[in-house]
């Protein structure tokens, strides 16, 4: 099995550096541009499925990389919703400005929230890291147990905070989360099961289009 996990693409959120969480926001126009130029640069990879958070910048992103992808048009089983890879809830911080530049938000307790999966802080209506990265983790563990999927390709599209909580479990530094980079819009991490069933991350991120495009709006 060789599974593609693939951040949305660029919102206007994104580029105003605002908190999106389970808020609902669709592509802007340079998403959409983002996102034909990696369906373009994806074109040959064999989907046969497609996961996707019900999140519409996910769905949204996961209809145009589809729409280019002759082999899942074809053959491809999906796609379908898993709500286990939706993004993080960030609670009464969402749409509110991520970086420390604005100030809307202790820093402390940002840190301690979103960086520190052992943390305590937790804003009101917002989800722990450690839920995150539970559900991301039995997701793709339920994936690569089902016996019909063992010679698929796979795409799962998904979050910046949830693609690096399901990566997380490739690492063994404590200070993985602490890390600044959050995957570009329409990055792509890449595993594989090796031929003892072990799961094996063979890319830790790629984008299918110009690389000068891409814009990394966080930083914390």
């Amino acid at each position: 099995m060789k599974i593609y996990l693939l951040r949305h693409s660029e919102t206007d959120w994104n580029r105003q550096r605002r908190i999106q969480g389970h808020s609902d926001i669709h592509l802007n126009k340079n998403g959409i541009k983002l996102a034909g130029l990696a369906a373009a640069g994806m074109a040959g990879i064999p989907f046969d499925l497609c996961y996707v958070s019900p999140l519409a910048r996910a769905c949204e992103t996961a209809s145009i990389i589809l729409s280019r992808n002759r082999h899942f048009l074809d053959k491809g089983m999906g796609p379908m919703i898993d709500a286990r890879i939706m993004e993080i809830g960030f609670g009464v911080w969402e749409g509110l400005h991520s970086h420390r530049d604005f100030g809307e938000i202790n820093r402390d307790d940002f840190e301690d929230f979103y960086l520190n999966p052992n943390g305590t802080y937790c804003p009101e209506g917002g989800e722990p890291l450690a839920n995150v990265i539970r559900r991301g983790n039995e997701f793709i563990d339920e994936l690569i147990a089902e016996p019909a999927y063992q010679d698929k390709t796979v795409l799962a599209v998904t979050h910046g905070c949830t693609m690096r909580c399901i990566l997380s479990r490739f690492s063994d530094d404590p200070e993985y989360f602490k890390h600044p980079h959050v995957p570009y819009n329409c990055e792509a991490a890449i595993m594989e099961t090796d031929q003892d069933g072990k799961l094996v991350l063979t890319d830790p991120g790629s984008i299918y289009y110009d690389s000068s495009l891409a814009v990394n709006f966080y930083g914390y």
